[in-house]
């Protein structure tokens, strides 16, 4: 692999935790007091500055020995590992790649790349078991990228392999378990059972697509908004609920059956807590059918507490059917 090829692949694989990295290393800039060297202007900040500025210019060897020194003085810094690992992978310096990649991995926030980023490694090395075992554990910790994994020159003496397809197949159902939400995306005038009009919906994609934000104004003008996400823990789909009056909702489950299934609770602001259940049917005219139920004896009983249907609204082009 050439040093443009892997700058490339590297780029590609390395924007899906550039958010958190930045985050993580301005957290942990504001958060460590002590200095990384004993020269009284090299302190954790500047010392992280320097380090990105030589990351976002592609000065590999300079980024490599900045980012090695904040992570030797801070070892507790995902972020400064992360980079650590990339910048050396893109050097072509695998086996000290390896190490810093295996750090990295510890980490939540970079656990899924950097496996990813190991198996590359490991693929360039020879070590076919340890790539296909690291692919997996990308994919198992979040890894969806599945179109990279396919065309990813790294990974190319492992694609003759049937294990690679069944890991790429494992990555593209990955990908759709992100999509299955996407029918309710678009702007929606909601109506209820009895054809009047009850309130507006925004839902639209935040963070990638790993997020679907929900803004709702009722017709009395009344406001709520939710987060829908997949748990990569569990692989179900979850939302939490927030509305004006202080009232919490909280659902998980999945698409099976041809709706998105949720079951949780209805919480208000003075505590009572209520059973809850959803049912988000996507209908062949593109419209969406919500129906909620809620219970107050523990399940043995429900009564239904909204049944309506999401129209698009005129005028307003339908983010349902994007890619």
């Amino acid at each position: 692999m050439s040093a443009r090829t892997s700058h490339r692949r590297l780029g590609l694989v390395f924007a899906t935790s550039l958010v958190c990295a930045l985050a993580v290393c301005a957290t942990w800039a504001t958060a460590q007091t002590d200095p990384i060297v004993e020269s009284p202007a090299a302190d954790p900040a500047t010392a992280l500055v320097e380090a990105d500025r030589f990351f976002q210019a592609r000065q590999w060897e300079a980024c490599a020995t900045a980012y090695e020194a904040i992570a030797q003085s801070h070892p507790n810094n995902g972020a400064a590992w992360f980079r650590l690992g990339y910048s050396r992978h893109a050097l072509g310096q695998m086996e000290r790649a390896i190490e810093a990649h295996l750090r990295a991995a510890q980490f939540p926030a970079f656990r899924s790349t950097a496996r990813y980023n190991l198996a590359c490694a490991y693929a360039l090395t020879g070590e076919r078991d340890l790539a296909f075992g690291s692919l997996g554990e990308a994919i198992d910790a979040g890894f969806t990228a599945a179109d990279g994994m396919k065309n990813d020159p790294d990974l190319a003496s492992l694609r003759s392999d049937p294990q690679f397809g069944k890991l790429l197949e494992r990555a593209t159902i990955a990908v759709d378990l992100y999509r299955q939400f996407d029918f309710w995306l678009g702007e929606w005038d909601v109506i209820g059972r009895d054809g009047s009009k009850v309130g507006t919906s925004k839902i639209a994609r935040q963070q990638d697509g790993f997020i679907i934000l929900e803004n709702w104004t009722s017709a009395s003008g009344g406001t709520g908004t939710s987060i829908n996400f997949v748990d990569p823990v569990d692989k179900l789909w979850k939302q939490v609920w927030v509305d004006a009056g202080g009232g919490v909702v909280r659902y998980q489950g999945r698409f099976t059956n041809g709706a998105m299934r949720l079951m949780g609770t209805n919480v208000n602001r003075s505590g009572r807590v209520l059973g809850a259940r959803a049912v988000f049917t996507p209908l062949p005219d593109g419209r969406v059918r919500q129906f909620i139920e809620h219970s107050a004896d523990g399940g043995q009983t429900w009564f239904t507490y909204f049944d309506g249907l999401y129209v698009p609204r005129t005028g307003v082009g339908n983010a349902a059917s994007t890619p």
